[in-house]
């Protein structure tokens, strides 16, 4: 049974990941942060991560970039299901952290069961962090949190 690991810090959005999840035969273990998920990471290592971007402690983004540059963790396919972040400048700062996909929230669960069964079936390895300079990436992670806020204070 392969193992799929969730992060979000919303129990709705896990709930309804974990019903879909395993009324799809998966195994599902749950996490709050991304401090969390790398906890448990590191024990039992899953097949999967679906993970949210805006969390305490550790958010998204910086899972993933902790994730794709651990040599124990970085082949494991690394999703990001979001409603916060939309646009396409955070999709494309996503792939540059070495995610395999970026779907916004809400998905319809066979679209997103899809997605899942998809990136299980790629040989192990075909996920390979996308190499960026650290200045690079911490500019851009600066200017999505400078966005969100923007955004925010408009709203």
């Amino acid at each position: 049974m392969k193992t799929v690991l969730i992060v979000d810090d919303n129990s709705q959005n896990l709930y309804f990941l974990e019903l879909l999840l395993k009324g799809n035969s998966f195994k599902v273990v749950s996490a709050s942060t991304g401090e969390e998920a790398l906890a448990f990471a590191h024990k039992e290592a899953p097949d999967l991560i679906v993970s949210d971007i805006l969390m305490p402690v550790m958010d998204g983004w910086t899972l993933c970039r902790k994730w794709k540059s651990d040599p124990q963790l970085q082949n494991i396919p690394f999703v990001f299901y979001t409603a916060t972040y939309t646009e396409p400048k955070d999709e494309a700062f996503a792939m540059k952290l070495g995610a395999d996909r970026f779907v916004t929230k809400p998905q319809e669960p066979a679209a997103l069961m899809e997605i899942v069964n998809e990136l299980l079936k790629e040989p192990k390895g075909a996920s390979q962090p996308h190499p960026s300079r650290d200045s690079d990436l911490k500019t851009e992670y600066s200017e999505a949190l400078f966005r969100k806020l923007q955004k925010k204070v408009a709203d």
